[in-house]
């Protein structure tokens, strides 16, 4: 799907948050009644979710393409498959947003990693 596709407006969406290469944190993000956004602000809501294998490799390469190391890739459900909404590079790190480990100390690991990698390589 392009850029320029009109693609409908849904009342969710998903984030999966990316670090080093690797996905560090998903959530779930829900529209207040009557509205479409998924901004927290909004009254909206975000909670814990597993991104399925669709959404991680969307999200990772969303990143790949951008050539950054962290961000947060809002996903949105489209047909069977899924579209990149937004790359967020100052996305939240908060704790519903787990897959398992504590996603702040995930992210630092991951860039520890590969910044050993990198040096390594040098």
């Amino acid at each position: 799907m392009s850029c320029r596709e009109f693609v409908p407006t849904q009342a969710n969406d998903l984030r999966v948050i990316v670090s080093a290469g690797e996905i560090v944190g998903a959530a779930a993000r829900v529209a207040a009644p009557g509205e479409w956004r998924t901004n927290v602000a909004l009254g909206g809501r975000s909670v814990s979710a597993v991104p399925p294998p669709e959404a991680r490799e969307l999200a990772l390469a969303a990143i790949r393409a951008l050539g950054i190391d962290f961000a947060g890739v809002d996903l949105l459900p489209a047909g069977d498959g899924w579209v990149v909404l937004e790359v967020n590079g100052a996305v939240d790190v908060r704790e519903h947003y787990s897959l398992g480990a504590d996603v702040s100390g995930a992210v630092l690991e991951s860039l520890e990693r590969a910044q050993k990698h990198s040096l390594l390589l040098a």
